[in-house]
């Protein structure tokens, strides 16, 4: 019998400001928006696995570093969202992080028993990166980066892999070296968590064209595009990382 997942979608903060060229490439608009901060927590019969762990809950600390608005309310705080849901930190056993950038990985250490599964790809970038992409990762003089506080409990992977009955890994790299996706196998289809490989549902939808409109944010385009080429393929049904749809939805494979 096939695992079946059921996928909570939580709201860990929303970022304001933002150029909308930020997330749709060549966007000439001059449109400002807001996003919100994902974290997806993936529950079967018996196992719970954390999906990106989302911004720090400190908007002082997120202030000093970016210029946009940024707030994080008492019930978006990690702890309290988890809470809602019946889910104690320390029985996830697994956190994947789609990619190591500030708003994805700034909670992995609330998660003390978990695995952190991470392409070996970006681990290497996030150490490294080029100076433009430095603020994405959290690296300032005065602060650790978020990526780095739970590197005791990173494993590298090398492309995909099956995690758990009804989870896999795949590889989506383009927004990041390392960018990946999981794979949810639900009761109501297979979905594909893309991080920011897909932003929007904008993005996925693309006006009706044959293939998503990419991100303004990436470090190759033409892996990316080849990225989005092969979700569009598979007939998954996409999360996107930043969409207000998906956490005003929040349950999703029921």
């Amino acid at each position: 019998m096939t695992t079946q997942w059921v996928i909570d979608a939580v709201k860990l903060g929303e970022a304001r400001n933002l150029p909308a060229s930020d997330f749709y490439f060549r966007d000439r608009s001059q449109r400002m928006m807001s996003i919100p901060l994902t974290m997806f927590v993936l529950r079967s019969d018996s196992r719970t696995v954390v999906v990106d762990t989302g911004g720090p809950a400190d908007e002082e600390q997120i202030r000093r570093h970016h210029a946009f608005e940024y707030e994080v309310s008492e019930a978006m705080r990690p702890e309290n969202a988890l809470a809602r849901l019946g889910v104690n930190p320390d029985d996830v056993d697994i956190v994947v992080n789609t990619h190591l950038h500030w708003d994805h990985c700034s909670n992995n250490h609330l998660f003390r028993n978990a695995e952190i599964l991470v392409q070996r790809a970006e681990l290497g970038y996030a150490v490294a990166p080029c100076p433009a992409n430095r603020g994405s990762y959290g690296i300032h003089e005065d602060t650790v980066p978020p990526f780095a506080q739970c590197l005791d409990r990173v494993r590298a992977l090398d492309g995909a892999e099956e995690i758990a009955p009804g989870l896999g890994i795949v590889p989506l790299p383009g927004h990041s070296p390392g960018s990946q996706g999981v794979r949810v196998d639900a009761g109501d289809g297979t979905y594909i968590i893309p991080g920011d490989c897909v932003d929007t549902f904008e993005n996925w939808d693309n006006g009706g064209a044959d293939l998503p409109l990419p991100s303004g944010r990436f470090t190759d385009l033409p892996a990316l595009y080849s990225s989005m080429t092969y979700l569009k393929g598979t007939g998954w049904l996409p999360l996107p990382a930043h969409d207000h749809s998906v956490v005003d939805k929040g349950r999703f494979g029921y």
